[in-house]
């Protein structure tokens, strides 16, 4: 993949997460989207696709819009991957289609390299979730976010003890990640796959494992402590090339993260 940032000044210059499908269930060996139906996407004359706005029951926070140019080459695959979150992708597509968990897709995978643009808008973090409130969601909404297999309560303990002391929502998403990312090690060779628990195997036992492991420890442990959360996967972009003035993306920066839900904000990419 190669992505262009047309209007980003160079000194802005950053990782750059390539959003394509994130998950809602977990079955204690593999993710999976139950929210995966899919709708098509206005378009309009010029061959812009927009989406509906929002992936909340609440209005998020918006942050500045963000403009992508990006050649895709052929992948097994018809989602479309762009900076989250998506407003709209122009190209010469027949159709884009959409899911509630908020990724894109053509209705088939492309043979062939395609082009198009994408103009996307994270979700900043409001000030009203850095003060603690009552929290509440529509029961479908917790269902899904909040589901969790059959685990060990030492998954749920350690949550506990390291986000006790925090009060809100945000709060308690920030220790844990801090947690994550100080005292595990990542490495590409842990054979954890085999293992019966992988995630408790992680956690307790070798410490030590990739980015699907961190962000499936971080997802179950806000889940146990009640804080709505996803696992998205995708492309995490931070190859620049100077010459060219384009980011290079290749299958070895295929990355996994997670998504928090904050009452104000939406949704938030966070990554441990």
């Amino acid at each position: 993949m190669r992505v262009e940032l047309p209007d980003r000044p160079e000194h802005e210059l950053g990782r750059v997460y390539l959003r394509g499908m994130a998950f809602d269930r977990y079955e204690g060996r593999s993710w999976s989207n139950q929210l995966s139906h899919r709708r098509n996407v206005n378009e309009d004359p010029s061959e812009t696709f927009t989406l509906r706005g929002g992936q909340s029951h609440q209005s998020p926070s918006h942050g500045p819009v963000l403009r992508q140019l990006i050649q895709l080459e052929p992948l097994d695959t018809p989602v479309l991957f762009a900076a989250p979150f998506a407003e709209s992708v122009n190209g010469k597509f027949p159709a884009v289609q959409s899911d509630v968990n908020g990724a894109l897709y053509l209705p088939l995978p492309s043979s062939t390299r395609i082009e198009y643009s994408a103009v996307s808008r994270p979700h900043t973090i409001s000030t009203d979730d850095l003060q603690p409130q009552p929290i509440t969601y529509p029961e479908p909404f917790l269902r899904h976010f909040l589901q969790m297999p059959v685990q060990s309560e030492r998954i749920a303990e350690l949550a506990r003890d390291v986000s006790e002391s925090k009060r809100t929502a945000y709060e308690k998403a920030v220790a844990i990640q801090d947690h994550l990312s100080q005292n595990y090690r990542y490495s590409l060779d842990a054979p954890l796959a085999a293992q019966a628990h992988p995630l408790e195997e992680f956690l307790f036992v070798r410490k030590t494992g990739y980015c699907e492991h961190y962000a499936t420890a971080m997802v179950m442990m806000l889940r146990s402590v009640g804080v709505p959360t996803r696992l998205v996967t995708g492309f995490l972009a931070s190859e620049w090339n100077e010459y060219g003035n384009y980011y290079v993306v290749r299958q070895q920066d295929a990355h996994a993260w997670v998504e928090v839900h904050l009452p104000h904000s939406g949704w938030v990419t966070m990554d441990p």
